[in-house]
């Protein structure tokens, strides 16, 4: 049986999971945003109101983007934008017997390039066949190994080494370090330059509350006055609490959508009963 029909992917939508045929009457992804777009959406206004001697370039606006970007994924535990991964897991008898079950380290995957028993040396011992992959749980980062024989005739799949006798007594072992070798691709995206419009608007919230925290440190005085000749004027502000209601606001919005993200692609506790 060939293996050459790699890479392996699940024919449905990262987002929203597992939509076949989207109606395009609402619009579930968007292009990056851009430095107009966080404008337009979270400093409408601000920017042009600016204490005297600060600015802010498109060139500051992208640089505040690419960190907001790096603190979404570190929150989240997941890349936005598919990134290839090759990682190693261990054989588990207890696993192996469900169907080689493997819970991937960077989820969820968007396809699936490789899958092969490796040895420490970087020999492929066995590559598993591409038609045994089950893919319906690749948005939570899971894989399983299905194979259904009997339903391709007389194919054969052969072994890579002359070895694999040995390597498969090690299933009477119960438990070998660094036995699958899996390559794949992990984002939330699978289009490139897309992202979804909910993960698109928590990019923009982490790089509004840093630029709107760095504007209230401009602003340092609660209350100016000048006075000359008997005639005084005085004015008062919010001082460096400017735009705290504001960034109270955008940080519950940012608590609300990474729960809503990580419940629909990240799973903070597995549990089993093997």
């Amino acid at each position: 049986m060939s293996v050459s029909d790699y890479p392996k992917k699940y024919d449905t939508t990262m987002y929203p999971v597992h939509a076949t045929d989207p109606t395009g009457l609402l619009k579930r992804s968007e292009a990056l945003i851009t430095p107009a777009k966080l404008k337009s959406r979270f400093l409408k206004g601000i920017l042009e109101r600016l204490p005297a001697g600060v600015t802010f370039s498109n060139d500051d606006l992208k640089d505040r983007i690419n960190i907001a970007i790096n603190e979404v994924e570190a929150d989240l535990g997941c890349n936005l934008f598919a990134e290839t991964v090759k990682e190693k897991h261990a054989f588990d008898y207890n696993l192996y017997k469900t169907f080689i079950h493997i819970r991937v380290l960077q989820k969820p995957i968007v396809e699936l390039e490789d899958m092969a028993i490796v040895s420490a040396d970087g020999g492929r011992v066995f590559p598993i066949p591409a038609v045994w992959i089950e893919t319906a749980n690749f948005y939570r980062g899971q894989l399983n190994v299905v194979p259904l024989l009997a339903a391709y005739g007389n194919n054969v799949v052969q072994a890579a080494s002359t070895n694999i006798s040995a390597f498969f007594a090690t299933l009477f072992q119960g438990w070998v370090p660094s036995y699958w070798q899996i390559t794949y691709k992990s984002g939330i995206s699978n289009t490139p330059g897309q992202l979804p419009v909910l993960v698109n608007k928590l990019v923009g919230i982490y790089a509004t509350i840093e630029i709107l925290s760095g504007l209230a440190a401009n602003n340092i005085y609660n209350s100016q006055s000048l006075g000359q000749d008997g005639i005084s004027q005085s004015t008062s502000s919010a001082g460096p609490q400017i735009y705290n209601q504001r960034m109270q606001d955008l940080q519950q919005q940012k608590d609300q959508i990474l729960k809503q993200l990580k419940r629909v692609f990240v799973n903070k506790m597995f549990m089993s009963t093997l």
